[in-house]
């Protein structure tokens, strides 16, 4: 059977990790970002490829040697980096093309996804882009102008979405940070440029054949409070719009002095050359000092309220249009509100004009940017060494690595259950820890170990970091024996152990959701390193 997957399920489901980090509930999951792997590659220029595998998996926990929890603070929904570029051709936003066409480029055809962020790093949706035409002005503006609906000169319609800040630590080369509602503050966002149910754009779907509007059209005098107005020459008017009755003429818009906004024709009378208008005149008009302008009527129906429109006619000259005049474009005045269905409908002299209303999402454009915009990518981002550089000596200053990822709901060493929210400690180290007797130092990344030879080994590890009176070992295999000693492959140092320290985490406990090999990093006294991972849904 026919059925589809909708982005949204994986916008939601990312959401919900996003949530679940916020909110830090007692059933929430605990993450962690890990820092691992000391040791050279084989080829320090091409890191190991990884798959994922339970082998992998156990050698990843082996390496790990760091860890800092995430908080409501280092996660953040993100969307990837479209930089408004002159002269690219923007996808515009349509309620019946499919989201994941709106929302990716065709460099056959020259097409970009449907939002930017500027220099100023305001985000914006395409509303319009003039027919596929260059986007050549950079758009400006928030939500205070015109509702956040920003039309350069260029033709393009833009909305307003939402601002980043340079501070912004999930702004990055390649990915824009996305918020939920405009309850984020952060994000310079405002309800004043949500509009529930707005119509910002009407396509022409047919142009149709033979329209005619002109103005000058010269009525008897008419006073205010009135809605009827009598064509003081009927032949001309016939003759302008190239009709054979008046009849032709009904439901046209008509303009002048006096005439309220929106007027339109709602009966003819042929024979006496007499129009009925939708409302009463305000003031005095007609004969020699006033006339009428008649043109093309979009009429918008639907279930909500306010919108209007207006159309623009191909060959118009000196306020009449050429014979054969088609429908070209609809203008949308005023966006209205409330609609959750709307239909155009096109009257005139001529024949065969039809319209396409594109109606916004639910409660309006910019009411839930991540939504709009498919935010189904969820950044982690944490500093290791944001306390200091060896985050109150957990992890050490001197090492390397080239390993990191995300871990979630790791047991504390000897435990059976995961750590919690309140139990789980901000920085840990992964690292047992011997205290040795006084003796020579061993090389940094050193493979040690206890036993009659390094292949008969019945312990081991690698140096991450020492002192006088202590070594920290990462990738430990076996159990450690007091009293007996630790022999570098490389130095021949041979030291006796005198105390063992076991690492925060049970190895193998929880789940590796991440895991990303990258060329050595090295730490250094006064250095902090950001970590960023993107999990896309």
């Amino acid at each position: 059977m026919p059925s589809i997957t909708k982005k949204k399920l994986s916008y939601n489901n990312a959401k919900i990790w996003r949530n679940s980090v916020y909110n830090s509930g007692t059933t929430d999951p605990v993450l962690y970002i890990f820092i691992g792997n000391n040791v050279p590659y084989a080829n320090e220029s091409s890191p190991d490829s990884l798959v994922d595998t339970i082998s992998t998996e156990k050698d990843v926990w082996n390496n790990i040697y760091a860890a800092k929890k995430v908080t409501a603070n280092d996660v953040e929904l993100v969307i990837p980096k479209v930089t408004w570029t002159a002269n690219s051709i923007y996808r515009n936003y349509d309620d019946t093309i499919d989201v994941n066409t709106l929302l990716s480029s065709n460099t056959t055809q020259g097409l970009s996804p449907m939002y930017v962020i500027t220099t100023g790093r305001n985000v914006y949706k395409c509303m319009s882009n003039n027919s596929s035409a260059n986007s050549t002005i950079e758009p400006s503006g928030d939500y205070t102008t015109s509702n956040g609906n920003i039309a350069t000169a260029d033709g393009y319609l833009w909305k307003y979405m939402y601002n980043v800040k340079p501070s912004n630590k999930f702004l990055t080369t390649d990915w824009i940070p996305t918020p939920t509602s405009t309850a984020q503050l952060d994000y310079n966002v405002n309800d004043t440029g949500v509009v529930d149910g707005e119509l910002t754009r009407i396509i022409v779907t047919a142009n149709g054949t033979n329209y005619r509007e002109a103005s000058n059209i010269v009525v008897a005098s008419y006073t205010s409070g009135q809605t009827t107005f009598q064509f003081a020459n009927t032949a001309r008017v016939l003759s302008v719009f190239q009709i054979s009755t008046v009849a032709n003429l009904a439901n046209m818009s008509v303009s002048g002095t006096g005439i309220p906004s929106g007027s339109y024709i709602t009966a003819t009378a042929n024979a006496t050359g007499v129009i009925t208008l939708s409302a009463a005149t305000t003031a005095s008009g007609g004969g020699n000092t006033g006339n009428l302008t008649i043109s093309t009527r979009v009429y918008v129906d639907g279930d909500g309220s306010g919108s209007a429109a207006s159309t623009t006619l191909s060959n118009t000259i000196s306020g009449v249009s050429s014979a054969n005049a088609n429908v070209s474009k609809v203008t949308v005045t005023t966006i209205g509100t409330g609609y959750s269905r709307a239909n155009a409908y096109i009257y005139g002299s001529g024949t065969g004009a039809t319209a396409r209303v594109i109606v916004s999402p639910k409660y309006g454009h910019a009411y839930n940017p991540a939504n709009e915009l498919n935010a189904s990518n969820l950044m982690f981002a944490v500093r290791v060494g944001e306390i200091d550089t060896t985050e109150n000596g957990l992890i050490s200053s001197n090492t390397s690595f080239r390993q990191y990822g995300l871990l979630a709901n790791p047991h504390k060493y000897a435990n059976t259950t995961a750590v919690t929210q309140t139990t789980a400690n901000s920085v840990i180290s992964q690292t047992t820890n011997l205290g040795l007797v006084a003796g020579g130092s061993y090389t940094l990344d050193e493979f040690v170990y206890q036993g009659a030879s390094s292949s008969t080994a019945t312990f081991y590890g690698y140096i991450n970091s020492q002192t006088s009176n202590e070594v920290k070992l990462s990738k430990v295999i076996g159990t450690v024996t007091i009293g007996l000693p630790l022999v570098g492959l490389s130095s021949g140092v041979s030291r006796i152990i005198i105390t063992k320290t076991n690492p925060e985490f049970k190895p193998y406990t929880g789940d590796i959701l991440y895991v990303e090999n990258i060329t050595k990093t090295q730490r250094e006294d006064g250095q902090a390193e950001n970590i960023k991972i993107v999990v896309r849904f």
